[in-house]
């Protein structure tokens, strides 16, 4: 919710909300609240993840594996949460709906972990993809994973408040150079 000459400004809920059973209804709405994450990354983190973008320069499979999952890594003690698996495949897979980038599996059980699954190289050229498009992938993914992990929700829906903390936690690890 927004504010429009000191006055709350309720945003538009999608369609499908309605359809949501009331339970759903309550974890979508507190998940919308969340607009920004109270910790910050760490300097270590900021470091990975420029290391992650000189891997996926070297287009090697084993490196931005290894690239990933150290940021991860550090991602999840610097948020005090357990650690997610993460496994980078090649070339991402394709239908008529489009590529996928990444997914993260829901925990199949409350306290077990989830996981992440991430591609790096297009489905029908095979280019590798940009740095900052593999890293928003990865943190799309990961502030799934922070939902069920930091915040304890039943659920992670894709809320307006959902993406403002992606787009959050992209800006603090990798800041756009001013021109």
């Amino acid at each position: 919710m927004g504010t429009l000459a000191g006055r709350p400004v309720r945003r538009e809920l999608p369609q499908y909300f309605y359809r949501l059973p009331a339970h759903s209804q309550r974890t979508y709405l507190a998940s919308d609240a969340i607009e920004r994450y109270s910790l910050a990354p760490s300097a270590a983190a900021r470091a990975l993840a420029a290391s992650l973008e000189h891997a996926l320069e070297a287009a090697s499979l084993a490196q931005v594996g290894d690239a990933t999952r150290a940021l991860a890594h550090e991602l999840c003690r610097s948020f005090g949460v357990a650690a997610v698996p993460i496994e980078v495949r090649g070339a991402r897979p394709h239908n008529v709906r489009g590529e996928l980038h990444g997914v993260y599996y829901e925990p199949e059980r409350r306290g077990a972990p989830g996981r992440i699954v991430l591609w790096m190289k297009t489905a029908k050229r095979h280019d590798v993809v940009k740095p900052r498009t593999f890293l928003r992938t990865l943190l799309h993914e990961f502030c799934h994973h922070l939902d069920y992990e930091h915040y304890g929700l039943p659920d992670s829906f894709h809320t307006v408040g959902f993406y403002k903390r992606e787009s959050g936690l992209m800006q603090q690890l990798l800041p756009v150079p001013e021109a």
